[in-house]
Protein backbone atom coordinates (compact mmCIF):
# COMPACT_ATOMS: atom_id res chain seq x y z
CA UNK A 1 0.00 0.00 0.00
CA UNK A 2 3.20 2.27 0.98
CA UNK A 3 6.28 1.84 -0.82
CA UNK A 4 9.40 4.19 0.08
CA UNK A 5 10.92 4.57 -3.24
CA UNK A 6 13.38 7.15 -3.35
CA UNK A 7 17.03 7.42 -2.60
CA UNK A 8 17.16 11.32 -2.13
CA UNK A 9 17.38 10.85 1.66
CA UNK A 10 14.60 10.57 4.29
CA UNK A 11 10.74 10.81 3.89
CA UNK A 12 9.83 13.76 3.53
CA UNK A 13 6.59 13.71 1.84
CA UNK A 14 3.73 11.26 1.05
CA UNK A 15 2.83 10.93 -3.06
CA UNK A 16 -0.64 9.24 -3.85
CA UNK A 17 -0.47 10.83 -7.45
CA UNK A 18 -1.71 9.12 -10.70
CA UNK A 19 0.95 7.37 -12.72
CA UNK A 20 2.23 9.95 -15.29
CA UNK A 21 2.00 12.96 -12.77
CA UNK A 22 4.15 11.11 -10.49
CA UNK A 23 6.85 10.33 -12.23
CA UNK A 24 7.35 13.42 -13.55
CA UNK A 25 7.29 15.12 -10.56
CA UNK A 26 9.80 12.51 -8.93
CA UNK A 27 12.74 13.95 -10.08
CA UNK A 28 11.99 17.71 -8.71
CA UNK A 29 11.69 16.15 -5.70
CA UNK A 30 14.70 14.11 -5.81
CA UNK A 31 16.99 17.30 -6.65
CA UNK A 32 15.07 18.88 -3.59
CA UNK A 33 16.44 16.17 -1.36
CA UNK A 34 13.31 15.39 -0.42
CA UNK A 35 12.91 11.31 -0.18
CA UNK A 36 9.31 10.40 -0.71
CA UNK A 37 6.41 7.26 -0.42
CA UNK A 38 4.03 6.23 -2.43
CA UNK A 39 0.72 5.54 -1.77
CA UNK A 40 -1.68 4.21 -4.15
CA UNK A 41 -4.26 6.59 -4.56
CA UNK A 42 -7.42 4.92 -4.35
CA UNK A 43 -6.59 3.46 -0.86
CA UNK A 44 -6.88 6.78 0.53
CA UNK A 45 -10.87 6.58 1.67
CA UNK A 46 -10.51 2.70 1.80
CA UNK A 47 -11.85 1.05 4.81
CA UNK A 48 -10.34 1.23 6.37
CA UNK A 49 -8.13 3.59 5.09
CA UNK A 50 -4.64 3.51 4.50
CA UNK A 51 -2.23 4.11 6.92
CA UNK A 52 -1.03 7.94 7.20
CA UNK A 53 2.25 9.16 8.21
CA UNK A 54 2.21 12.96 9.30
CA UNK A 55 4.38 13.74 6.51
CA UNK A 56 3.04 15.64 3.94
CA UNK A 57 0.22 13.97 1.46
CA UNK A 58 0.58 15.45 -2.36
CA UNK A 59 -2.55 14.36 -3.93
CA UNK A 60 -3.82 16.37 -7.79
CA UNK A 61 -6.94 17.39 -8.54
CA UNK A 62 -8.75 15.84 -12.08
CA UNK A 63 -12.26 16.88 -12.96
CA UNK A 64 -13.39 18.61 -9.31
CA UNK A 65 -12.29 15.16 -7.47
CA UNK A 66 -9.23 13.89 -5.76
CA UNK A 67 -7.29 12.44 -8.75
CA UNK A 68 -7.50 8.42 -8.37
CA UNK A 69 -10.10 8.58 -6.15
CA UNK A 70 -13.72 9.01 -7.34
CA UNK A 71 -13.75 11.17 -4.18
CA UNK A 72 -15.03 14.68 -4.33
CA UNK A 73 -12.22 17.11 -4.01
CA UNK A 74 -13.34 18.64 -0.69
CA UNK A 75 -12.60 14.90 1.13
CA UNK A 76 -9.44 16.28 1.17
CA UNK A 77 -10.48 17.76 4.35
CA UNK A 78 -10.90 14.10 5.91
CA UNK A 79 -7.09 13.49 4.91
CA UNK A 80 -5.87 16.80 6.42
CA UNK A 81 -6.69 15.79 9.98
CA UNK A 82 -3.84 13.79 10.22
CA UNK A 83 -1.14 15.28 7.32
CA UNK A 84 -1.00 18.44 6.18
CA UNK A 85 -2.44 18.21 2.09
CA UNK A 86 -1.09 19.78 -0.94
CA UNK A 87 -3.50 19.42 -3.69
CA UNK A 88 -1.56 20.01 -7.42
CA UNK A 89 -4.03 21.86 -9.74
CA UNK A 90 -3.33 22.14 -13.66
CA UNK A 91 -4.73 24.36 -15.70
CA UNK A 92 -8.23 22.63 -15.68
CA UNK A 93 -8.16 22.28 -12.25
CA UNK A 94 -7.57 25.96 -11.00
CA UNK A 95 -11.24 26.90 -11.32
CA UNK A 96 -12.00 24.08 -8.46
CA UNK A 97 -9.19 25.98 -6.30
CA UNK A 98 -12.13 28.05 -4.01
CA UNK A 99 -13.98 24.61 -2.90
CA UNK A 100 -10.81 23.74 -0.83
CA UNK A 101 -8.94 26.85 -0.25
CA UNK A 102 -10.26 27.42 3.53
CA UNK A 103 -9.94 23.71 4.78
CA UNK A 104 -7.45 23.67 7.20
CA UNK A 105 -4.41 22.07 6.67
CA UNK A 106 -4.27 22.15 2.91
CA UNK A 107 -1.74 23.80 0.55
CA UNK A 108 -2.76 24.60 -2.99
CA UNK A 109 -0.09 24.07 -5.44
CA UNK A 110 -0.11 24.61 -9.79
CA UNK A 111 1.39 22.14 -12.20
CA UNK A 112 4.23 22.29 -13.21
CA UNK A 113 5.41 21.75 -9.26
CA UNK A 114 9.48 22.25 -9.48
CA UNK A 115 11.91 21.64 -6.67
CA UNK A 116 11.95 25.41 -5.22
CA UNK A 117 8.08 25.82 -5.19
CA UNK A 118 8.18 22.24 -3.51
CA UNK A 119 10.25 23.11 -0.83
CA UNK A 120 8.69 26.41 -0.50
CA UNK A 121 5.61 24.54 0.18
CA UNK A 122 6.57 22.01 2.70
CA UNK A 123 8.91 25.26 4.59
CA UNK A 124 5.03 27.22 5.17
CA UNK A 125 3.70 24.26 6.09
CA UNK A 126 6.81 24.10 8.76
CA UNK A 127 5.83 27.35 9.79
CA UNK A 128 2.40 28.49 9.90
CA UNK A 129 0.60 24.67 10.82
CA UNK A 130 3.10 23.38 13.17
CA UNK A 131 3.35 20.03 11.63
CA UNK A 132 7.14 19.80 12.14
CA UNK A 133 8.00 19.40 8.47
CA UNK A 134 11.81 20.17 9.06
CA UNK A 135 12.57 20.20 5.33
CA UNK A 136 15.48 23.24 6.00
CA UNK A 137 17.37 24.09 9.36
CA UNK A 138 15.18 26.85 9.51
CA UNK A 139 11.92 28.09 7.58
CA UNK A 140 13.42 32.04 7.09
CA UNK A 141 12.84 32.39 3.73
CA UNK A 142 9.42 31.08 3.36
CA UNK A 143 8.75 33.05 6.71
CA UNK A 144 10.03 36.24 4.73
CA UNK A 145 8.10 35.77 1.92
CA UNK A 146 4.57 35.11 3.74
CA UNK A 147 5.25 38.50 5.93
CA UNK A 148 5.50 40.42 2.87
CA UNK A 149 2.75 39.31 1.29
CA UNK A 150 0.53 39.52 4.32
CA UNK A 151 2.54 43.10 4.77
CA UNK A 152 1.32 43.97 1.53
CA UNK A 153 -2.39 42.77 1.85
CA UNK A 154 -2.82 44.84 5.20
CA UNK A 155 -1.44 47.97 3.86
CA UNK A 156 -3.74 47.74 0.67
CA UNK A 157 -6.50 46.71 2.90
CA UNK A 158 -6.04 50.01 5.63
CA UNK A 159 -5.24 52.92 2.46
CA UNK A 160 -8.81 51.89 0.35
CA UNK A 161 -10.54 51.70 3.90
CA UNK A 162 -8.83 55.07 4.56
CA UNK A 163 -9.79 56.13 0.79
CA UNK A 164 -13.51 54.92 1.30
CA UNK A 165 -14.27 57.01 4.40
CA UNK A 166 -12.56 60.38 2.70
CA UNK A 167 -15.09 63.27 2.18
CA UNK A 168 -13.13 65.13 -0.05
CA UNK A 169 -13.57 61.59 -2.36
CA UNK A 170 -17.12 61.35 -1.55
CA UNK A 171 -17.53 64.84 -2.64
CA UNK A 172 -15.39 63.93 -5.96
CA UNK A 173 -17.95 60.84 -6.71
CA UNK A 174 -19.97 62.72 -9.70
CA UNK A 175 -17.00 63.69 -12.03
CA UNK A 176 -16.90 59.73 -12.16
CA UNK A 177 -20.47 59.68 -13.63
CA UNK A 178 -19.23 61.84 -16.45
CA UNK A 179 -17.92 59.16 -18.42
CA UNK A 180 -20.02 55.74 -19.07
CA UNK A 181 -18.51 52.36 -17.50
CA UNK A 182 -17.17 51.46 -20.95
CA UNK A 183 -14.70 54.59 -21.01
CA UNK A 184 -13.74 54.30 -17.27
CA UNK A 185 -13.26 50.25 -17.91
CA UNK A 186 -11.25 51.03 -21.29
CA UNK A 187 -9.03 53.77 -19.05
CA UNK A 188 -8.29 50.83 -16.31
CA UNK A 189 -7.35 48.52 -19.26
CA UNK A 190 -4.55 51.05 -20.39
CA UNK A 191 -3.67 51.67 -16.98
CA UNK A 192 -2.94 47.77 -17.07
CA UNK A 193 -1.33 47.43 -20.01
CA UNK A 194 1.20 50.36 -19.29
CA UNK A 195 1.55 48.45 -16.42
CA UNK A 196 2.67 45.38 -17.84
CA UNK A 197 4.63 46.95 -20.86
CA UNK A 198 7.27 48.04 -18.11
CA UNK A 199 8.61 44.13 -18.61
CA UNK A 200 9.94 45.05 -21.88
CA UNK A 201 12.66 47.19 -20.47
CA UNK A 202 13.07 46.22 -16.91
CA UNK A 203 13.22 42.30 -14.66
CA UNK A 204 9.60 41.79 -13.68
CA UNK A 205 10.34 41.45 -10.11
CA UNK A 206 11.41 45.14 -9.86
CA UNK A 207 8.31 46.33 -10.00
CA UNK A 208 6.27 43.03 -8.48
CA UNK A 209 2.74 44.59 -7.07
CA UNK A 210 0.46 41.68 -7.32
CA UNK A 211 -2.46 43.20 -5.40
CA UNK A 212 -3.25 46.19 -7.62
CA UNK A 213 -2.80 44.51 -10.76
CA UNK A 214 -5.62 42.25 -9.20
CA UNK A 215 -7.17 45.07 -8.25
CA UNK A 216 -7.26 46.96 -11.57
CA UNK A 217 -8.23 44.07 -13.37
CA UNK A 218 -11.33 43.18 -11.18
CA UNK A 219 -12.54 46.79 -11.42
CA UNK A 220 -12.16 46.82 -14.80
CA UNK A 221 -13.92 43.58 -15.61
CA UNK A 222 -16.68 44.50 -12.88
CA UNK A 223 -17.68 48.14 -15.01
CA UNK A 224 -17.53 45.34 -18.49
CA UNK A 225 -19.79 43.07 -16.29
CA UNK A 226 -17.62 40.34 -16.86
CA UNK A 227 -17.05 37.20 -14.11
CA UNK A 228 -13.52 36.55 -13.42
CA UNK A 229 -12.65 33.12 -12.77
CA UNK A 230 -9.33 31.52 -10.85
CA UNK A 231 -7.97 30.71 -13.88
CA UNK A 232 -7.99 34.79 -15.11
CA UNK A 233 -7.68 35.86 -12.00
CA UNK A 234 -3.46 34.12 -11.59
CA UNK A 235 -3.15 35.80 -15.04
CA UNK A 236 -3.82 39.07 -14.35
CA UNK A 237 -1.69 38.50 -10.77
CA UNK A 238 0.93 38.44 -12.87
CA UNK A 239 3.09 36.21 -11.01
CA UNK A 240 3.62 32.55 -10.65
CA UNK A 241 -0.07 30.62 -10.30
CA UNK A 242 1.12 28.76 -6.98
CA UNK A 243 1.63 32.15 -5.41
CA UNK A 244 -1.21 34.08 -7.20
CA UNK A 245 -3.53 31.37 -5.19
CA UNK A 246 -1.80 32.19 -2.14
CA UNK A 247 -3.08 36.07 -3.13
CA UNK A 248 -6.51 34.62 -3.74
CA UNK A 249 -6.59 33.60 0.17
CA UNK A 250 -4.63 36.42 1.64
CA UNK A 251 -6.84 39.25 -0.07
CA UNK A 252 -10.01 37.19 0.54
CA UNK A 253 -8.87 36.87 4.42
CA UNK A 254 -8.36 40.60 4.65
CA UNK A 255 -11.92 41.81 3.23
CA UNK A 256 -10.47 42.85 -0.35
CA UNK A 257 -12.15 40.46 -2.38
CA UNK A 258 -14.83 37.67 -2.12
CA UNK A 259 -16.00 34.72 -3.80
CA UNK A 260 -19.16 34.44 -5.87
CA UNK A 261 -20.68 31.40 -6.43
CA UNK A 262 -20.87 29.95 -10.41
CA UNK A 263 -25.41 29.13 -11.10
CA UNK A 264 -23.76 26.99 -13.88
CA UNK A 265 -21.74 24.99 -11.76
CA UNK A 266 -22.16 24.93 -8.08
CA UNK A 267 -18.68 23.73 -7.74
CA UNK A 268 -17.09 26.57 -9.09
CA UNK A 269 -16.65 30.35 -7.91
CA UNK A 270 -15.90 33.48 -8.99
CA UNK A 271 -13.63 36.01 -7.47
CA UNK A 272 -14.85 39.77 -7.00
CA UNK A 273 -13.72 42.97 -5.43
CA UNK A 274 -15.77 43.14 -2.10
CA UNK A 275 -18.40 45.48 -1.84
CA UNK A 276 -16.27 47.64 0.26
CA UNK A 277 -12.99 47.24 -1.87
CA UNK A 278 -14.95 48.14 -5.07
CA UNK A 279 -16.28 51.36 -3.33
CA UNK A 280 -12.86 52.36 -2.55
CA UNK A 281 -12.12 51.78 -5.71
CA UNK A 282 -14.68 54.11 -7.44
CA UNK A 283 -13.71 56.52 -4.97
CA UNK A 284 -10.10 56.49 -6.57
CA UNK A 285 -10.83 56.52 -9.96
CA UNK A 286 -12.95 59.44 -9.38
CA UNK A 287 -10.45 60.82 -8.16
CA UNK A 288 -7.92 59.96 -11.06
CA UNK A 289 -10.54 61.12 -13.51
CA UNK A 290 -11.49 63.84 -12.14
CA UNK A 291 -7.53 65.31 -11.69
CA UNK A 292 -7.26 65.45 -8.07
CA UNK A 293 -4.18 62.74 -8.14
Amino acid sequence: MAETFSAAGPPRVQLALPPTLETELRPNLDAAGLGHVRIEAAALFAEPPAPLATLPLIVAAEGGLVAGTGRPLADVGILSKTAPVIVILDDDALDDALSIMDIEGVELAAWPLNAEETLSILERIDIGQGYGVGVRETGRDAFVQLGMLSDEVSRIADQLARLASRQDAAMLLPAATDRSAAETARSLREIIRKRQARKQFFPAELFADPAWDIMLDLAAARLEGKQVSVSSFCIAADVPTTTALRWIKGMTDAGLLVRRSNPGDGRRSFIDLSDAAADAMDRYIALVEGGAI
